[in-house]
């Protein structure tokens, strides 16, 4: 049995309310420090040296309310995740602000980072459903580890206040100032408004908001990393401009004055962002899921993009795979959609970050009969070279090894994250499968060893693990 347990923290206060622009740089680390390295830094709430996981449930009722949201923490444990200590999070839990109502969609994107420096990390939940003055107008959460019982509620200031703002369809944190904590970055869709950038310096309070695009967005996510490796984090903004249909990628850089933006990336947006060392030369990088052809011009089936940081920050070095490219499992086939989800972390050990891809549109053969949207997520693995297709693995329903079957629907690959729940030095694999049990949802989990991947080993955490409510799409929200 996997046990653990969450440890009591005394609140957090934070400041509430739109402040100056620009961020406080008093404290900030000089330039080419690499103050806290990403690597360092870990999802572990509890303090107990493993990483947790996080699953996002937005569309999930909560206190009978429709898709109010919730977002469930299962604590890292030596053998994987231990769902008998799971954290379930409303907004009616104890010291989570605000409360539950319907439409709400806490828990449609998460993230996490040490806003207040203590070492553990702290969740940060988006809410783009919920209405203060105004239908949609969204917000955001951060709740302090360990414990995750007390926090602070954040949204956008009057100026971007327009109905239907949708703040905190994406989240990310990282130490954009450099002064040894990280900040909160989140944007908002902005139907009915313009799509809009905002972030808080956890230190000061002092935040910063505008315009990323003169008109609504959809598919927001984002990612940070010192990409330049200058001491501060930068952080990118994935959406799709709705005036063109067209996928855009949005660079902020960290600087002593908090963020400055935005710049342009030499790479097509796509559905999904993550940050991490591919090519093991202490340069965040940035890697790009592009599942469809019309919005990123991507390969037929879907694509994953790797952009190398440098001493110049994200350049034109890319490395681009599909399943048409050596050593990648499988055939690129229309409507796959790989890179509808990413993860990234360090699955054996050497150094060098590797990729989880989902393909949630993947259709899967089983004797002779075909079952459309069943899913797959590919391991693709980092290098010195960077990003290779040599040693990747597919993960689906039907791999050998793995218990259960595939079905039409599935949807495997909906969502996807690595982290080292056992603390044993490798990245585990979560995959997310929304459409699984009639769209209830399961996370299908598999352990990183000496010997590789464990597909035998395999692990599904679905509604009586966890106890989400039916209909939820388990497994389509991992924290990164």
């Amino acid at each position: 049995m996997r046990t653990t347990s969450w440890i009591a923290m005394g609140a957090l206060v934070l400041g509430s309310g739109m402040g100056v622009l620009g961020l406080t740089a008093a404290a900030a680390a000089p330039p080419g420090s690499g103050i806290r390295a990403a690597a360092d830094r870990t999802d572990d709430f509890n303090g107990d040296g493993r990483a947790d996981l996080v699953a996002g449930t937005a569309t999930a009722a909560a206190n009978g309310l429709a898709n109010a949201g919730t977002v469930t923490v299962v604590p890292g444990a030596a053998g994987g995740p231990a769902a008998g200590a799971r954290k379930t999070l409303t907004q009616d839990s104890p010291g989570v602000p605000g409360a539950s109502e319907a439409n709400d969609l806490f828990g449609a994107a998460t993230a996490w980072g040490d806003v207040n420096g203590d070492g553990t990390a702290d969740l940060i939940v988006g809410a783009p459903g919920e209405n203060s003055v105004v239908t949609d107008r969204g917000g955001v959460t951060v709740l302090t580890g360990p414990g995750l019982s007390s926090g602070t509620w954040h949204t956008i200031g009057d100026s971007h206040q327009g109905t239907g703002a949708r703040f905190g369809s994406a989240v990310a944190a990282g130490d954009f100032n450099g002064d040894g904590r990280d900040d909160v970055f989140a944007a908002g869709e902005g139907r009915e408004a313009n799509g809009l950038w905002w972030v808080r310096d956890s230190a000061s309070g002092d935040e910063q908001a505008g315009d990323v695009a003169a008109g609504e967005i959809r598919y927001a996510d984002a990612a940070a990393g010192d990409f330049n490796r200058d001491g501060y984090d930068d952080v990118v903004l994935n959406y799709r401009d709705e005036s063109t249909d067209a996928a855009k990628l949005a660079l902020f850089k960290g600087t002593a004055a908090g963020l400055d933006g935005t710049y342009a990336v030499s790479a097509q947006g796509g559905r999904s962002v993550a940050s991490g060392d591919v090519n093991g030369d202490s340069y965040a990088d940035l890697v790009v899921g592009q599942p469809y052809t019309a919005e990123s011009g991507a390969h037929s089936g879907g694509q994953v993009t790797a952009v190398y940081g440098s001493a110049n920050g994200l350049g034109s070095s890319r490395t681009t795979l599909n399943q048409e490219s050596s050593g990648v499992p499988g055939t690129a086939e229309a409507g796959d959609a790989l890179g509808a989800s990413l993860g990234i972390g360090d699955v054996n050990a050497d150094g060098r970050d590797d990729i989880l891809a989902g393909s949630p549109g993947e259709d899967l053969t089983r004797d002779t009969a075909d079952y459309a949207d069943a899913g797959t997520a590919l391991l693709l693995r980092g290098s010195t070279s960077g990003l290779t297709g040599s040693g990747g693995l597919s993960v689906h329903q039907d791999a050998e090894g793995v218990s259960g079957a595939a079905e039409a629907g599935d949807q495997l690959g909906s969502g996807a994250t690595l982290a080292d729940f056992a603390a044993d030095g490798r990245a585990d694999l979560a995959v997310g499968v929304g459409g699984e049990d009639a769209g209830n949802g399961t996370v299908l989990q598999l352990d990183a060893t000496t010997a590789g991947v464990s597909l035998p080993g395999a692990v599904y955490y679905g509604v009586s693990q966890l106890g989400t409510p039916a209909g939820a799409r388990l497994g389509d929200v991992l924290a990164p």
